[in-house]
């Protein structure tokens, strides 16, 4: 196969940036879409699209059309649409064979996008050099092009041209293979190029494959590998006919013709290059016919010869000759172009060295002025904010110790409303309780100067005063213990407690009461266990809540003593198995105000301020009370005494 067929498919495969659509009028189609841009950089736009879509069918009009696009973008300095206007411009001369306009105006677009450091762009731009190189008979610089190109690719991980990439060099490598007669050429073409299909199916399925599946044909051809000659022939015409391409369709179908001369089946090379000519005809492509006559003529001389090695000879001697000088011709001029911009590229670089120096002199300069002056400003609002600081660091401390007084006073204010109320509650159950067994009492008394009682009644009238009389003493007994510690100014005395102590002493004083109702008294605290608190205070509080466990508990049942022990708080907890309370009874006894008496498992009375005292007294030696309880099952009170206070 000759070198112009196989520049002829890998054409197809450059020249993938623009695709073409349609083959209508170019100007009709930019007046109608002009007519609807809304603004500059739409109608330039405009002239973008409508250019990009025709420059295969009509390059001619397509490069008038870009022309007055380019001169609307300058005009309005559209600086990115102008560079990408160029950029077109480069490819439709390309597709003119219009070569050194071509390489000139691609070199303008990577210096345009190289000042930008547009990477991406100036990969396109190299991507577009090597192509043009690569048409213009020059593979060795457009191998280095598309190498610098594949570079970019990979730095920007623009996956898809960098398949596309990968693709055009294995393209330049089978070339060289194919039209030079080194087998190691053949076998490095074949393995880049199946390891470039290896990758564009990992990483670009979307990237066509089918030219790269002609071109491994025609290297597996001339290595004398039929088998995987004819698998990719295979491949690449179901890939062709599936996309409607009569294009590639021709160029893979010519490969299975090349491969039936090769096997010696004269007859079927012929129906196949038959069945080339008439879907050329039927495509309209008459130019196709052209591009492949060298390859009838060679499979039509050797079918006529019946000589299979036929197929893979080269061109003419004089036909070589004038290609050779040609392209030696475009080297020549491409290379003063590439000199030309080199040049031009170290030119500007040691320009904008010096305006870059320049610049940063003059930075340097008013960096200092800047330093002096901010250092100055910078010292004054310092020493600004330093009598700033100090002024408010006096408000401040001025403020903390009017807080602390408010603070205070409203503390003592609380204290004094909070006392003032437990004292009207205490006088209120004194006149009470004290008032009921006198007034009976006297009642007797009146009774019995007007009236002669007997004495069963009399008895039983006694009997109650005395239950009356009981109780008024026991509530004595805890308003002396209160009035005590109130006339002593209430002063603690903190010291080290065995609560073990406390709660054996306390079941020393109710063993008549603990008999009586025939309980089981467990006390499960450690004899080690120490507490530091006020001796009064706390046994008052343990005396009183251990009295409403044996008050409230049904006869036969236990009274448990224990404790929890953590690094906030030592807890004693006293657990009947009694009565029981309601909810509205448990938020009455811990709202610490006055509470009702209620009357024992026994008919005990009580006065009522027992719990009162024992919260006021918990509350002077940092204990809090809290109680769990449910009807029938009993409650427990929990005394938690705090470690740090």
């Amino acid at each position: 196969m000759g070198r112009l067929s196989i520049l002829s498919i890998v054409t197809l495969i450059l020249l993938f940036t623009f695709p073409a659509h349609g083959q209508n009028s170019g100007w009709d189609k930019l007046d109608k879409q002009l007519s609807e841009a809304s603004s500059d950089s739409t109608r330039i736009l405009a002239y973008y699209k409508v250019a990009s879509e025709i420059y295969r069918s009509n390059p001619t009009e397509a490069q008038e059309i870009v022309s007055r696009g380019l001169g609307l973008a300058a005009d309005k300095r559209f600086e990115a649409l102008q560079i990408d206007l160029l950029n077109l411009q480069g490819v439709i001369y390309l597709k003119l064979n219009n070569f050194d306009e071509s390489i000139k105006t691609h070199f303008k677009v990577l210096k345009k996008r190289e000042e930008r450091n547009d990477k991406k762009g100036m990969m396109l731009s190299f991507l577009n050099i090597g192509n043009v190189f690569n048409k213009s008979y020059d593979p060795d610089q457009a191998l280095k092009y598309y190498q610098r190109a594949l570079d970019l690719a990979k730095e920007t991980h623009d996956t898809r041209n960098r398949a596309n990439i990968s693709t055009n060099i294995g393209n330049i490598y089978a070339q060289n293979a194919l039209n030079g007669e080194k087998k190691e050429d053949i076998t490095h073409a074949i393995d880049y190029l199946v390891k470039t299909v290896e990758f564009c199916k990992a990483n670009a399925p979307e990237v066509d494959l089918f030219n790269t599946y002609i071109l491994l044909s025609y290297l597996y051809l001339k290595a004398d590998k039929l088998e995987w000659s004819t698998y990719y022939t295979d491949l690449a015409i179901d890939i062709t006919t599936k996309k409607k391409d009569p294009v590639g369709e021709s160029y893979a179908r010519i490969n299975r013709a090349n491969i039936y001369v090769k096997e010696k089946r004269f007859d079927l090379a012929a129906q196949e290059v038959s069945l080339i000519k008439r879907i050329i005809a039927k495509s309209g492509f008459t130019n196709l016919t052209e591009d492949l006559q060298g390859d009838f003529d060679k499979i039509a001389k050797a079918i006529k010869a019946q000589d299979a090695h036929l197929i893979l000879s080269d061109q003419d001697s004089s036909d070589r000759k004038f290609h050779e000088d040609a392209a030696a011709l475009r080297v020549r001029i491409r290379e003063e172009l590439r000199e030309k911009y080199e040049s031009e590229k170290k030119e500007l670089e040691n320009k904008n060295l010096l305006l870059k120096n320049a610049n940063a002199e003059r930075e340097t300069h008013w960096i200092k002025l800047i330093w002096i002056l901010t250092f100055s400003v910078l010292l004054v609002f310092l020493m600004m904010i330093l009598l700033l600081i100090k002024k408010n660091r006096l408000l401040r401390k001025e403020k903390q110790t009017v807080d602390q007084q408010a603070q205070e006073i409203k503390q003592q204010h609380t204290e004094l409303v909070q006392a003032d109320r437990f004292r009207s509650s205490i006088f209120s159950v004194v006149s009470h309780d004290l008032r009921s067994p006198i007034a009976t009492f006297q009642t007797l008394l009146s009774v019995s100067k007007i009236v002669d009682l007997p004495a069963p009644e009399i008895k039983e009238i006694l009997v109650g005063i005395g239950y009356q009389v009981e109780v008024a003493s026991k509530m004595l007994d805890d308003l002396l213990i209160w009035s005590s510690q109130q006339m002593a100014d209430e002063k603690l005395e903190i010291q080290t407690i065995h609560p073990l102590q406390v709660a054996q002493e306390c079941q020393q004083l109710f063993v008549d009461r603990i008999h009586l109702k025939k309980l089981n008294i467990q006390i499960n605290i450690p004899s080690e266990l120490t507490i530091q608190t006020d001796l009064k205070r706390f046994e008052f509080i343990i005396r009183n809540i251990f009295n409403n466990a044996i008050k409230f508990s049904l006869s036969g049942k236990s009274v448990v003593i224990d404790h929890q022990e953590n690094s906030e708080s030592t807890t004693i907890s006293i657990r009947d198995e009694g009565l029981g309370m309601d909810a509205t009874t448990i938020a009455a006894l811990q709202d610490k105000g006055f509470q009702k008496s209620f009357e024992g498992t026994f008919h005990e009375k009580g006065t009522g301020i027992g719990l009162l005292l024992c919260h006021e007294f918990a509350k002077r030696i940092n204990c809090k009370i809290s109680l769990e309880s449910t009807i029938g099952f009993g409650s427990t009170f929990y005394i938690h005494v705090l470690k740090n206070g």
